[in-house]
């Protein structure tokens, strides 16, 4: 008589064992499993799961990494792929450590069979090759250098003259991403150009293999050629042209002093980047600098040393901005810098050009030793901000010269914005940041916690909740995240902030274990990457899970998928280590960032969150159908928890049932609440 558990295990249609991680016996394997190797059970895995084996796999994960098993805690999970040399099978694997009977270490294998889903890939490979061979030979008929990339932007074939252009070779330069040969200096500006699908010239440095950089004239297309998304890019050597350039242009519209653009020059960048911020319906910025008391240098020390002066400062400002930026003089002890800005959020905006103006102002106010002598400086900045600017340039100038005048009557060594409304936003950014840490302090920070359900057997159960901060200011009422949370974040408010919430998540689950109800639910934390970045983040995770005496497979963190491309290695191993000590781990707003399906191989995470952008239009927008269906099906091949947010209407509800997905988070199951209001009740919607 088979007990429940065996008849779950026969009824997979997965490969199953049990292996003793001391001796390697197989304790157990189902049906299945003995129908492709035989009676196994009581032999040993590695000499009769493959063939001729006679030591332990050295695919193994274990026996890859050099790890004891036997010193791995209960609960370990890792996954691995592998083709069988007996059958010839391609498998994932996924293996648990857990405890036998007889309180043997023993670990719970399960296969599935993803041999189609290999061929398939190997045939998808093969029709991509065949179609870049088809027109090989159009390519090679150019004096242009071509590179071919695919949608995603990487090298999939070059003609014969860009390799020579880049000192590459064809074999290395394909699977390249297109700003590996741009070089650092034009990567934004390149970038920018390809994400707004751009296909007139323009001009830019490309980098060879050997590291030095060359002037160049790029075009770009994108084309669809048998279905497949491509963009081609041709590539001019402008090395020439740009020796003779630069010649001429020298003479005429760079200062002779600083060698940085005079007023002639100044006007003509400001035109064309003012018609470019116009197209792309983005910012442009003037920041006019005046060096406070300059005259002081010249009068005292002589025009010489105010020359030198002017010359450091010029360097100083130039290396606060971008190289795609403009850095001028006007004249006298006048600058002016002119800026593209790429964020279209208005607030997102004033962050950047205060980042900037404080960069600047803290370099001038650094000592200039010259001759022997120390001078100190200081400078007042006016910032004019323009977006669909009808405005001359004379009259945009102007505008930043008035602001410059109003730094200076506030004080100087300081900056100001001519737009008010700019202005007044500024100041109460600034105002929320000084509220925010007092907040902090005066405990007027305070949980809500949002259901999180699963529906299974035509029945909804809560299973955790979602905790979410909030603000209660005495003056200003309720403050949402959505306005606290980025200050934070800037400020570094975000690290106290996040220690305090982890904190009475803590005590919150102390709480629910005495509670007949909630005391098998999990509750999930959004952790900033400012606070996951610091080296100690697990340390005093550990340290509180401990204090408080809490489960840890209770605490589900949550962590946003652009983490993962800050600083990959770091994160997975913090990852791996959280989930060594019970931590679970959700990746939210899966699907808006630009991490790669890789890292799901390489990341001991349990859960997708499916952004509620792709779901508010699920049911009128096809293209958020098929993302969502994917997601799906990502979760389910790599055996991953998959919860939808921002459920809000039965319709949603209903469809994203009939799609598999079980797990739910949103308003049609209930609102944030303080945690005494939680409704249980009725969680499956009428």
């Amino acid at each position: 008589m088979y007990n429940d558990m065996e008849i779950i295990l026969e009824s997979t249609g997965a490969l199953v064992y049990i292996i003793d991680l001391a001796t390697y016996e197989i304790l157990y394997a189902n049906n299945i499993s003995k129908e492709e190797f035989g009676d196994v059970i009581g032999k040993t895995c590695y000499k009769v799961l493959q063939k001729n084996q006679d030591s332990p796999c050295g695919f193994c994960p274990l026996q890859q990494e050099n790890i004891n098993p036997l010193l791995l805690p209960i609960g370990t999970v890792y996954s691995w792929e592998n083709e069988n040399s007996i059958n010839h099978k391609h498998y994932l694997f996924t293996d648990r450590i857990i405890e036998w009977g007889d309180k043997r270490k023993v670990k719970i294998q399960v296969g599935i069979d993803i041999t189609k889903q290999k061929q398939l890939e190997l045939q998808l490979l093969k029709e991509k090759n065949d179609f870049i061979d088809s027109f090989e030979i159009l390519i090679n008929s150019t004096i242009e250098g071509l590179i071919i990339y695919d949608e995603n932007k990487y090298c999939i074939k070059t003609n014969s003259v860009a390799p020579k252009l880049l000192g590459y070779s064809k074999e290395e330069m394909i699977g390249k991403y297109a700003l590996d040969f741009i070089a650092p200096s034009s990567q934004e500006f390149v970038k920018r150009v390809i994400q707004n699908h751009n296909q007139e010239m323009y001009e830019a440095e490309m980098i060879r293999k050997d590291g030095s950089t060359f002037p160049v004239i790029l075009r770009g297309r994108d084309l669809i050629l048998l279905d497949k998304k491509i963009r081609v890019s041709a590539i001019i050597d402008a090395s020439d042209i740009k020796a003779k350039e630069k010649e001429i242009l020298q003479l005429a519209q760079y200062d002779s002093l600083t060698k940085l653009p005079n007023r002639l020059l100044l006007k003509e960048l400001l035109s064309a980047m003012i018609k470019r911020v116009n197209r792309d319906k983005a910012y442009g910025a003037l920041l006019f600098i005046d060096l406070d008391h300059f005259k002081l240098i010249n009068d005292t020390k002589g025009h010489d040393i105010g020359d030198i002066v002017l010359v450091e400062t010029a360097k100083r400002i130039k290396n606060c901005i971008r190289q795609i930026d403009i850095a001028s003089r006007l004249g006298g002890d006048e600058f002016v810098v002119a800026l593209e800005i790429e964020e279209n959020d208005e607030d997102k905006v004033i962050d950047s050009m205060t980042i900037v103006a404080n960069k600047i102002l803290e370099e001038i106010k650094k000592p200039y030793l010259i001759h022997n002598f120390d001078f100190r400086l200081t400078a007042s900045i006016g910032i004019m901000l323009f977006k669909d600017s009808n405005h001359k340039i004379d009259e945009l100038m102007k505008f930043a010269d008035t602001a410059m005048y109003n730094a200076k009557e506030k004080g100087r060594n300081r900056y100001s914005y001519f737009d008010p409304k700019l202005q007044a936003i500024l100041e109460q950014k600034a105002d929320l940041a000084k509220h925010l840490r007092e907040a902090i302090d005066k405990k007027m920070i305070f949980l809500n916690y949002q259901l999180q359900v699963i529906s299974e057997n035509e029945e909804d159960k809560v299973v955790g909740v979602e905790a979410l901060v909030r603000w209660n200011d005495p003056k200003k009422g309720i403050i949402g995240p959505n306005l606290f949370i980025p200050i934070a974040e800037e400020t570094g408010l975000i690290i106290p902030l996040g220690n305090w919430i982890l904190k009475e998540v803590m005590i919150q689950l102390k709480q629910w274990e005495e509670d007949e109800i909630k005391k098998d639910w999990r509750i999930s934390v959004n952790v900033s990457y400012r606070q996951f970045e610091q080296d100690n983040f697990v340390h005093k995770l550990k340290s509180l899970i401990e204090k408080y005496k809490i489960n840890p497979s209770k605490l589900r963190l949550e962590i946003t998928e652009n983490l993962l491309i800050k600083d990959t290695q770091n994160i997975i191993n913090k990852i791996s280590e959280l989930s060594l000590i019970g931590v679970t781990i959700s990746i939210d707003d899966f699907g808006t960032g630009y991490s790669s399906l890789a890292y799901l191989k390489q990341l001991s995470i349990d859960e997708l969150k499916i952004d509620q952008s792709f779901i508010k239009d699920i049911l009128t927008d096809s293209n958020d159908l098929v993302i969502v269906e994917t997601m799906l099906s990502i979760g389910k091949k790599f055996n991953l928890e998959i919860i939808a947010e921002g459920v809000e209407t039965k319709e949603q509800y209903e469809k994203l049932v009939s799609m598999g997905c079980s797990y739910f988070q949103g308003y049609f199951f209930g609102k944030p609440v303080n945690p005494n209001l939680l409704e249980i009740k009725n969680t499956k919607p009428n």
